[in-house]
């Protein structure tokens, strides 16, 4: 393991991106961050331009703004102190809000199995950051979150919108 003083009861995953603390190791996690939200946009932005229509718009604008945020917790990893803790906590609220908002704006559509995913999975990654956990670290919680968004986003970006 690359990290193997990461502890996912104690951390958070940012701290995967310290790099004071790993050194290398922080500089590649970061910038799968960076790829990883720039892919985000840039899949929200052609989505919106490609599907003008309230029915997209209403979650692309935010999807897109989300992955410009992952962009940015790259950008500041968490040694850069407020703004990563910051960037971090509207990245998370934000693709919360992306995948409940596109299950409602997408009930209607054809595709009523990816919406009601969307919407469980909403409300799990919730319920996951709500409720009082026996341990200090957030690294799960962000890992379910991340795991289900990746889900979803594969199912939306597998199928026609």
């Amino acid at each position: 393991m690359l990290s193997p003083w990461f502890n996912p009861y104690e951390n958070a995953l940012s701290d995967l991106g310290n790099i004071a603390l790993n050194g290398l190791t922080a500089y590649i996690f970061n910038l799968g961050l960076i790829l990883s939200g720039f892919l985000i946009a840039l899949f929200a932005l052609f989505v919106s331009l490609k599907y003008y229509s309230w029915r997209y718009l209403c979650w692309t604008i935010l999807l897109l703004a989300a992955g410009i945020d992952l962009t940015l917790i790259g950008f500041f990893p968490e040694d850069t102190g407020v703004i990563h803790g910051l960037v971090s906590v509207i990245f998370f609220i934000l693709i919360i809000l992306v995948m409940l908002i596109y299950g409602c704006c997408s009930w209607r559509t054809n595709l009523p199995l990816t919406s009601i995913i969307a919407i469980i999975f909403g409300l799990v990654s919730v319920m996951v950051w709500i409720m009082k956990w026996p341990w200090r670290g957030v690294a799960i919680q962000e890992a379910v979150t991340s795991i289900m968004t990746s889900i979803w986003l594969l199912m939306v970006l597998t199928r026609k919108l």
